[in-house]
């Protein structure tokens, strides 16, 4: 497989070092408009070739990957889609998915297949001096199918997202972008809130507070150091979500302040013990192993059956592990396969389906 990754920074060399690790990967070559960056990941490894131009990358590929700001997908997307290969796949990297979805769906040539990506993992550090093979490893990695996704192109990023150490999940892009409202664009911003606060409080009131700063702030803080321009890029992109979860966090807060202000010690007690449980009960990461089964699901052969399943299990909380789609020979029906790890999982991601209508049938492997 030939791959193109557009942009080169921490996401897309790492990317590039961790699919030449896989035995699916032939040749990855890229693009950056920062020749710096570009060589950078060229001497790294990240590469097997640099292109003068997004279209030169492009050409022939198998595989594109826009690993670009999200306000620069929509011109990527544009300068690239004359140089497509007819049956390429094209998948991002933003943590906003409704938009550019929505973008690269009217910008992309019909004959090329987009799914979505975006993978939950990174690091303050940027650039490609940075990257590194393992960084996906653990980590899941959202797809956003759509009605428009081809079967096989998805099967094809989700075979190689796995492969790459990551947990791919499929999640529906709206929903996808209100969930990383919560879960990491809040934290970025109350992290930067945070950070703020003590910065002024040293500068203005206690020059040594700073100094007094140990694991529970510094953790607490730790993405302020983020790469800036790339905050303004997704507060852009994902504003209204953005908006309504800061607008819940800021009634939240203004509850704990009067509870605290108020002395109630037991109203306080509550709060602090059902955050306590909720952080305890975090999900694990998932040991692979045995107790493997496989979900088999009669569908229809018509537009968005496998965005609606994979994104209903995904919305459950469910990893699927692996696919495959069984065509009746006469046509019009077939059989989904979905490869689910251990019990517990299997009985929610069950459940999910058939609340959508779906017969499910279970075989252990």
């Amino acid at each position: 497989m030939r791959v193109a990754i557009i942009g080169t920074g921490l996401i897309g060399a790492s990317l590039g070092l961790a699919l030449q690790e896989t035995d699916e990967v032939d040749a990855v070559v890229g693009y950056d408009r920062d020749p710096d960056r570009l060589a950078t990941a060229l001497n790294r490894g990240a590469l097997t070739a640099a292109a003068l131009a997004p279209a030169e990358a492009v050409t022939d590929a198998d595989l594109v990957i826009l690993a670009v700001p999200v306000s620069a997908v929509a011109a990527v997307a544009a300068d690239i889609a004359g140089a497509l290969r007819s049956g390429a796949i094209v998948t991002d990297v933003a943590s906003v998915k409704t938009g550019v979805v929505a973008t690269l769906q009217q910008v992309l040539p019909g004959d090329v297949w987009l799914v979505g990506g975006h993978p939950m993992a990174g690091s303050h550090e940027a650039g490609p001096e940075h990257a590194s093979s393992e960084l996906f490893v653990g980590a899941t990695y959202l797809l956003t199918p759509t009605t428009h996704t081809d079967v096989e192109a998805y099967r094809t990023l989700h075979r190689l997202v796995a492969g790459i150490g990551a947990r791919p999940m499929a999640v529906d892009p709206v929903h996808h972008d209100r969930l990383v409202a919560v879960i990491s664009h809040l934290p970025q911003l109350a992290a930067t809130t945070l950070m703020n606060l003590a910065s002024e409080q040293a500068r203005n009131q206690h020059a040594g507070l700073l100094l007094l700063a140990a694991g529970g702030f510094r953790d607490a803080t730790r993405v302020a150091a983020s790469n800036p321009d790339l905050w303004l890029d997704i507060c852009a992109e994902n504003r209204d979500a953005i908006v309504g979860v800061l607008d819940d966090y800021a009634t939240r807060i203004a509850q704990l302040r009067q509870t605290v202000a108020d002395a109630d010690d037991q109203q306080l007690h509550e709060t602090l013990v059902a955050a306590q449980q909720a952080r305890r009960g975090l999900p694990r990461k998932a040991v692979k192993g045995g107790g493997l089964i496989e979900l088999i699901l009669p569908i229809p052969d018509r537009p968005g059956v496998l965005a609606e399943v994979t994104t209903s299990v995904g919305a459950a909380g469910v990893n699927i592990e692996d696919f495959s789609i069984d065509h009746a020979a006469e046509g019009g029906r077939g059989a989904l396969r979905l490869i689910i790890a251990g019990t517990g999982a299997t009985a929610t991601a069950t459940a999910a389906l058939k609340e959508r209508g779906y017969e499910v049938r279970e075989r252990r492997l």
